[in-house]
């Protein structure tokens, strides 16, 4: 198949949140401890525990019940209130199972359908939109989950972004 705006963007969209954006996640998980998952320096903020669930919430909503058409099963006021609650293993099984729908979801998705409309999110919207969302969404979280990790793991994570890109 010759590339495509839709190909390209898909390609992109799916290389992100199936490979760099959870190898970054694992980075930080591989280096937290249970107590580290849960810390937060005040209740205004939330723990890299409740970003994660978070996280596999909106991706499991967005990509499986937006743009696949699954049922909507999302309790988010749970991802926010949990408070050490989730083992990290527990977290991370999560975590890697909103991961392996978003690769399904997004290897059977054809380009074609991006400029399709649904009304699935409460509003009509294409499929490019719900990907952008998507990697906008992740990305500031992620960047949050990073930040928390490197003041509690000073030096564990290194070049993170770099690491990732590389593979």
């Amino acid at each position: 198949m010759d590339r495509t705006l839709e190909s390209t963007l898909l390609h992109i969209a799916r290389t992100r949140l199936v490979h760099d954006f959870p190898g970054q996640i694992n980075a930080c998980l591989d280096v937290l401890d249970e107590a580290d998952l849960w810390w937060r320096p005040n209740e205004q903020t939330n723990a890299v525990g409740n970003l994660v669930l978070h996280l596999a919430g909106s991706n499991r909503y967005n990509l499986g019940h937006v743009i696949a058409g699954a049922a909507d099963v999302r309790d988010r006021d749970a991802e926010f209130a949990a408070r050490g609650t989730h083992s990290k293993a527990d977290v991370r099984k999560t975590w890697d199972e909103a991961v392996k729908l978003g690769d399904e979801v997004l290897a059977g998705l054809d380009p074609l359908r991006l400029m399709e409309t649904t009304e699935r999110g409460g509003k009509t919207t294409t499929f490019a939109q719900v990907l952008l969302h998507v990697l906008g969404h992740v990305g500031v979280h992620l960047g949050q989950i990073v930040y928390v990790t490197k003041q509690l793991k000073p030096g564990a994570l290194d070049e993170i972004w770099m690491r990732m890109r590389a593979r």
